[in-house]
């Protein structure tokens, strides 16, 4: 998608989609983090806009907001906001749609116009570190292109205890200007590395988006040393990639909650949201998962095998695009049905088809 000229513009399905999707996530993110005793935390917006569209409905900045306003109980900790908006006209904007709202006295909301996120970062940094350390942050990048998105923020945030980042990678963008020569120290930025030059030689449309799409997750693992990171896939109905959307987090429960929030995107027809981050493994969203191919997963790893309800789950969470609470279902399945499992150990009572403790052994036949 252009970026659009106006101050305000019409919401496109898809961004609909990637907001409930931030709606969702935030919604266990804020409780999270208050409920862990945080004092402080920090939400930011690195690509603001104006706070809302041409009929009104809600930009980023006002969900995120509104989401922790509607919180009960109310939440007590120090909740700081960041919204960067580069266009003064639209910061300003947003600035009105805030102003109007009757915010708690533990809220605390800074809106940076005419700055690049880059810049607003740097500049407020310090206000958001204690004793030289940031403060539980998420930070939402969602621009409308490349520029202004240096891989080193990512790093930043990251190298801190209990921060996020949920990127908006807009691949279609990217590709279309990937191999201009007036980008390159854009691109250099953008990825951390001079590595992508290498996608220039690839012809094939999939090789390519495929390759953009690994070094960005390679570059979260291994430059900004991000433990879980998961990849999101945006197709039009004509199923080329629009955007992935890349998270990141250092926390087990902060994957878990994400899965949560990307499997009730509604399906409308006009786009798809799979998971992509295995080539091998990609998982189209719906209302039911596949359990078929969960269950493959599961075989390509413990077949053969014997194997902890716990360490199934955690493969499940870590190494698939499925959720915690799918994977008991095939697994009643291969025991009741095919046979494909057997029970070593279970707890005094456990009924057939059930795996409610973690600590039943199961065996995998060969």
């Amino acid at each position: 998608m252009a970026a659009p000229k106006a101050t305000v513009w019409e919401l496109a399905p898809h961004t609909r989609a990637k907001h409930a999707i931030l709606k969702r996530y935030l919604q266990a993110w804020m409780v999270i983090l208050s409920q862990a005793k945080f004092p402080e935390i920090l939400y930011i917006d690195g690509f603001a806009g104006p706070g809302e569209y041409d009929k009104g409905d809600p930009g980023s900045p006002v969900i995120a907001l509104q989401t922790a306003l509607d919180y009960r109980p109310p939440l007590t900790a120090k909740i700081h906001f960041l919204f960067v908006e580069k266009d003064k006209e639209r910061s300003a904007h947003l600035k009105s749609l805030v102003d109007k709202m009757t915010l708690p006295a533990n809220f605390a909301v800074i809106i940076e116009g005419g700055e690049t996120f880059e810049a607003a970062f740097g500049k407020h940094l310090p206000a958001y570190q204690r004793n030289g350390r940031l403060i539980p942050t998420f930070a939402f990048i969602d621009p409308f292109g490349w520029s202004g998105v240096p891989f080193s923020i990512v790093q930043q945030i990251m190298r801190q205890r209990s921060c996020e980042v949920f990127v908006n990678f807009m691949y279609d963008e990217i590709n279309r200007f990937i191999g201009h020569p007036d980008q390159v120290s854009n691109f250099n930025e953008f990825f951390g590395t001079t590595a992508w030059e290498a996608c220039k030689a690839l012809t094939n449309p999939r090789e390519r988006n495929r390759f953009l799409h690994d070094l960005y997750i390679k570059q979260m693992h291994e430059a900004a040393g991000i433990k879980y990171v998961r990849s999101f896939k945006m197709s039009n109905d004509k199923d080329v990639t629009d955007y992935f959307l890349f998270y990141g987090t250092n926390e087990l429960l902060g994957l878990k909650k994400m899965k949560e929030a990307m499997w009730r995107v509604d399906e409308s027809g006009e786009f798809r949201f799979s998971d992509a981050t295995d080539p091998h493994q990609a998982v189209l969203f719906g209302n039911e998962p596949n359990a078929e191919q969960l269950k493959r997963n599961l075989l390509g790893q413990f077949k053969g095998k014997k194997a902890k309800v716990g360490e199934i789950e955690d493969f499940v969470v870590v190494h698939t695009a499925f959720r915690e609470t799918h994977y008991k279902k095939v697994l009643k399945n291969m025991e009741t049905a095919t046979a494909e499992i057997a029970i070593d150990w279970a707890p005094e009572g456990r009924k057939r088809g059930q795996y409610g403790s973690k600590d039943i052994v199961i065996s995998f036949k060969p």
